[in-house]
């Protein structure tokens, strides 16, 4: 078993994963063979993370897999480009500079990105909200001073928060209230999956998994061997569980990774948009849905939302799965799930 993966504790069976520290890597993949076939993998930093991609190609692919996964990463790259609210020259960064003032043009992407976002922030009734981006800045800063924010300052981001107040046009995107700004650290990852996995397709690939920094796409299997990947537990380096997975996307979301701690007691860096403070009964969700994007954006919410409240909004959703790992080690998970000596299983 390889080691985890990304902050978001997802780890590949059957890998040993290395992860360089800067500068593209390009087509110098390791292969592992289970059967006729290889497994082609490559990985960049990307979207804040360890873009990494990894696919099954047959006897005489091969050249034409290196080429796509290579092709992949660099569409990644434009793509966090144009949506990145860290560079200063991204459609995200733009629309966040005119809040309060005009309509901003912006691309396809960002208005997809948007929409996907705005379904979510509706569903979870805020509790995953992209317009928690002064919060999100807050907490931030507050973990690196190591130091709570003040009563005043939470108050004064919460009243920036408004997922009513994104306007979504044809071709433009207006924030109305001064001070608005969009963050997507919680969907952009698995909507940047989601376009490479589209990708590979369009090259004629359909048996990979996209690794963006622990935000599982998975696709079709290696060979004939299943997919199989794992989860770490919150509390230690265990695995906590593995699982075979295909046409599906897999997100995990933690306060184990970055976290704030004041006085004895911990601040997780998931905020609840809605109070403007940590999370703190819920440890980790893992979410299994059809498509990255929802899969990050509900990890979040539904870490938000609490037990009752996030395995009650899983049970309507006939695509969704879902496991809680609470912060007193309790572990609970939808009805379409079974964990049994260390193995999750989709039942439905």
């Amino acid at each position: 078993m390889g080691g985890a993966i990304g902050v978001a504790a997802i780890a590949l069976a059957g890998y040993t994963v290395h992860t360089p520290s800067h500068g593209p890597a390009t087509g110098s993949a390791t292969s592992i063979a289970p059967g006729s076939g290889r497994v082609l993998e490559a990985m960049r930093p990307l979207m804040g993370t360890q873009f990494a991609i990894r696919v099954w190609a047959q006897p005489g692919r091969e050249a034409a897999a290196t080429v796509a996964i290579d092709a992949t990463l660099e569409r990644t790259a434009e793509l966090e480009q144009r949506i990145s609210s860290w560079r200063p020259d991204s459609d995200t960064s733009a629309v966040n500079r005119a809040a309060g003032q005009t309509a901003v043009p912006v691309g396809a992407d960002l208005r997809e990105l948007l929409t996907i976002s705005m379904r979510w922030s509706r569903r979870t009734a805020g509790a995953f909200d992209v317009t928690g981006g002064p919060l999100f800045e807050l907490w931030r800063e507050a973990r690196r001073l190591g130091t709570l924010p003040s009563a005043t300052a939470i108050r004064d981001c919460l009243a920036r928060v408004d997922r009513d107040g994104v306007e979504v046009r044809e071709q433009s995107v207006r924030l109305r209230g001064p001070g608005m700004k969009l963050g997507f650290g919680s969907v952009a990852k698995g909507f940047a999956a989601d376009r490479a996995a589209a990708e590979l397709r369009t090259r004629g690939f359909e048996d990979f998994i996209i690794d963006a920094g622990g935000d599982l796409v998975v696709s079709g299997s290696r060979g004939a061997a299943p997919w199989n990947v794992g989860v770490r537990h919150p509390h230690d380096e265990q695995l906590l569980a593995t699982a075979e997975l295909s046409g599906c996307a897999i997100a995990t979301s933690g306060d184990y990774e970055q976290y704030l701690s004041v006085d004895g007691q911990r601040f997780g860096h998931i905020i609840d948009p809605r109070t403007g403070w940590p999370v703190h009964e819920v440890t980790s969700v893992v979410v299994i849905a059809p498509s990255g994007a929802d899969a990050d954006a509900l990890a979040t919410g539904l870490s938000v939302l609490g037990l009752d409240a996030g395995l009650a909004l899983a049970e309507k959703i006939s695509s969704v799965e879902v496991l809680f790992v609470m912060a007193d080690g309790r572990i609970h998970h939808s009805d379409g799930l079974t964990l049994n000596d260390g193995v999750l299983e989709r039942i439905r």
